[in-house]
């Protein structure tokens, strides 16, 4: 029987939960600290690098790409990302997984415009070469967010030996037909299911698309083996490319949930700020 985390009025889904960092639970944001806790029993804590992004009384963390600074960022770096992957997140073709996170795009009068490709929640960037997985923000006319993908790439570490790209890219939300506006917050998911190698992209609670992971790929996912920037997980961009967001929550699951788990999810973090359902 699955278990549940209540907050409130919805419940949110323990059953194979590996990581979750919430900015709206007292227990796992410590402001001004370094880092963001893990509610999981994991503790796979996030290192931030500035402790002022919490927003204390809204309850998220606030990701800006500056235009004199470096972009503000967090990582699940080092140990913790080993230890990520070693539970079963992202770590080859036979692991099955969710990740999801709960966010708010800013656009207009923030700071530097943000970058194509930025990661939301996920390894790294869409438009860099190599390996790269997870959810990340696309931009349209005008350079302003307006798309969002879901992606797994396969192990290409060396583009020029293994070009070209391979993998499974599911769009959430198109840049030239956006279900994404204004500065409501969003709960974005995708999960990948190793038995048949499919993944699902959600936006919202609702299934946007489909894909599977090429069954002719024999070198799979990453094997954890690069140095450098595959070895973190971001949430907020990342060290090369900015995105102007404000995040309440990210996770992790070593299954791929259900839809009606999913959009239980979405149920239990969107009524937070008066988006419920």
């Amino acid at each position: 029987m699955s278990s549940k985390v209540n907050y409130g009025k919805y419940r949110v889904n323990t059953d194979g939960l590996v990581f979750r960092a919430d900015g709206y639970s007292q227990r796992s944001y410590d402001h001004n600290t370094e880092n963001w806790k893990d509610l999981a029993p994991s503790g796979l804590d996030v290192k931030l690098t500035d402790s002022g992004l919490y927003d204390h009384t809204s309850g998220y963390y606030k990701f800006r790409n500056p235009d004199d600074a470096a972009n503000k960022y967090a990582a699940i770096s080092g140990a913790n990302f080993t230890g990520l992957r070693s539970l079963g997140v992202l770590k080859d073709d036979d692991s099955s997984f969710t990740i999801e996170a709960f966010f708010e795009i800013k656009t207009s009068g923030e700071n530097s415009p943000p970058d194509d490709g930025a990661v939301i929640f996920g390894n790294t960037d869409a438009n860099k070469s190599g390996f790269s997985y997870g959810l990340i923000a696309k931009t349209g006319n005008g350079g302003e967010i307006s798309g969002i993908n879901a992606f797994i790439a396969s192990n290409k570490v060396d583009q020029t030996l293994n070009h070209p790209w391979t993998g499974v890219e599911v769009v959430l939300s198109d840049v030239n037909d956006p279900s994404i506006s204004g500065s409501d917050f969003r709960h974005a998911v995708m999960t990948y299911d190793s038995s048949n190698g499919r993944m699902i992209g959600y936006l919202d609670g609702l299934v946007k698309g489909t894909g599977t992971f090429p069954s002719s790929n024999t070198s799979g996912f990453h094997d954890g083996t690069v140095n450098g920037v595959y070895q973190q997980f971001y949430i907020g961009g990342n060290l090369d490319s900015g995105l102007n967001t404000n995040i309440g929550m990210v996770g992790c699951y070593n299954r791929a949930l259900s839809s009606g788990e999913v959009l239980g999810n979405c149920k239990a973090v969107k009524h937070r700020y008066g988006q419920g359902y």
